[in-house]
């Protein structure tokens, strides 16, 4: 071994010579590039000339964004949450829940342009609303989940009532208006599954989204079961039923599964102390009502 390795290196005088330069001509380039990466003195000058010349872009960039009314939704942008319904409503509002001016005019020339929020999908599908602020607002927008949910079986398009009557089994049942027959008749739906479907929607006023179904007792052990009824099930959030703040007394209050008797006598003397709530989201102020407890039960309730 030792042999061949001599006979790989044995070279002859021109052979390392300019071997020799090869490495020499390396070292001597790399010292150059390490010197003006990292050692060489920045020379303000040529900063200067640089930011002269980025400039115009970064420029062009900012106007682009703006032009396009599509900014990303910026985490650190406060957000105001309350029960809304997105048709005709004022820019201020859309600027409380997260849009830029911009992009709550575009929303505006959108139903000026005849366009009109028949359910939650609509406003998801719209271009200046990113998916992550759209996750925040599903709660609160006071909408049905899917168009059909929207329109009773008998205003249905031709089209969607074939589709119906062509389906062997019950398919996209309206939850909140749903009776124990209907309920039974959805494959994964037995009598007991029924019946705390039921007892725990007259509890909360009615569901304001699918997965609510995990907090069913009966359902709470049973993700798989829970996920196979969201793709047969569909919400018309108007049906729910809310409670005035204003005027609610603590029994009304505490009756709410979310509520309770601490957080309801809470919310009474907060009210009593500060006067009327001028909108939902004023529940905040009260020391017991975390955003976790807020983002729960805001669509059930209601002030001017």
């Amino acid at each position: 071994m030792s042999q061949q390795w001599k006979d790989v290196l044995n070279m002859h005088r021109g052979e390392r010579r300019g071997f020799l330069l090869l490495v020499a001509g390396c070292l001597v380039a790399a010292g150059w590039a390490t010197y003006e990466q990292w050692l060489r003195p920045s020379d303000p000058q040529e900063l200067t000339i640089l930011a002269a010349r980025m400039e115009p872009w970064v420029e062009a960039r900012k106007a682009f964004r703006d032009s396009t009314s599509t900014a990303p939704f910026s985490r650190d942008r406060h957000l105001t949450l309350f029960p809304f319904d997105p048709n005709h409503l004022p820019i201020d509002q859309w600027v409380a829940l997260g849009l830029s001016e911009r992009q709550a005019e575009a929303l505006h020339k959108y139903e000026a342009g005849g366009g009109r929020f028949r359910s939650k999908r609509d406003v998801a599908k719209m271009r200046v609303v990113d998916p992550e602020l759209f996750a925040q607002w599903a709660p609160y927008i006071q909408l049905p989940d899917s168009a059909a949910s929207a329109y009773p079986r008998s205003t249905w398009p031709e089209r969607e009532e074939r589709t119906y009557a062509e389906r062997t089994v019950p398919r996209d049942l309206e939850l909140n208006t749903a009776d124990s027959a209907a309920l039974v008749a959805v494959p994964g739906i037995g009598p007991a599954f029924a019946r705390g479907i039921l007892k725990y929607r007259e509890k909360l006023g009615g569901y304001h989204s699918l997965d609510q179904l995990m907090e069913v007792y009966v359902l709470k052990d049973k993700p798989d079961a829970v996920a196979k009824l969201k793709d047969r099930l569909v919400l018309d959030t108007l049906m729910m039923r809310r409670i005035p703040v204003n005027t609610a007394s603590v029994e009304e209050l505490a009756a709410h599964p979310y509520l309770g008797w601490k957080v309801a006598k809470a919310l009474i003397a907060y009210r009593g102390q500060h006067g009327a709530f001028r909108n939902v989201a004023d529940i905040k102020g009260c020391v017991l009502v975390n955003d976790s407890l807020f983002r729960k039960l805001a669509p059930y309730l209601t002030a001017p």
